[in-house]
């Protein structure tokens, strides 16, 4: 294959910050052109390990970014004001660096102890709440309106519910809440450790 140098292209590209001031590369990417008639691809610009196709951020950099962000948990446009790029720049460097990290399945150990959600057990303390406020509240009011309306009709108002069901309702009603909350938790346990370490 004959190729000679057609032109060259000026590539801006931004780099890791120097002495605390964003710093630009400026790179004359050579533009190639094959000599041979039946070349199907006839030009080519030069490649960089250093640098990808199309990015705005060297490769340094963009892992740097994505360290600042991801491990060092800064925000994301105080990294992109002090590399000297926009916000989604950086968002690009930290998914594209990021991901194979995360979706790494040996980042994470096996799963030893297994938590449950503190909302299962908010579930049932809300009912619990409910039960000891809004049972007796239910029984004043009820009784209170059925007092003045049999009066109004010239009836004698008796209660016809018995303490003890009352009671038993109120316990039930924890108890199915307990149930619902451990239905996640049976979930859990029985989901395998590979799934929960790729989630």
């Amino acid at each position: 294959m004959a190729a000679g140098a057609d032109d060259r292209v000026r590539v801006d590209i931004r780099d890791l910050a120097c002495f605390g001031r964003p710093a630009r590369l400026v790179w004359s990417k050579r533009r190639w052109r094959c000599r041979e008639v039946e070349c199907p691809v006839k030009t080519w610009t030069e490649r960089s390990v250093h640098v990808s196709p199309r990015a705005l951020l060297t490769c340094r950099a963009g892992i740097e970014a994505c360290r600042q962000v991801g491990e060092l948990a800064r925000p994301v446009s105080g990294v992109a004001d002090e590399l000297g790029v926009c916000w989604w720049t950086v968002m690009h460097a930290v998914e594209r660096h990021g991901r194979p990290l995360v979706d790494d399945p040996a980042r994470v150990g096996p799963v030893v102890a297994l938590g449950v959600d503190e909302t299962s057990f908010l579930k049932a303390t809300l009912v619990a709440i409910g039960a000891a406020l809004g049972i007796p509240i239910g029984i004043v009011l009820g009784r209170l309106l059925w007092g003045l309306f049999a009066r109004a009709m010239n009836a004698v108002p008796a209660p016809t519910v018995a303490v003890g069901s009352i009671v038993l309702i109120g316990v039930a009603a924890i108890v199915l809440a307990n149930a619902v909350a451990a239905v996640p938790a049976r979930v859990a346990a029985r989901t395998p450790t590979a799934l929960l370490r790729s989630e």
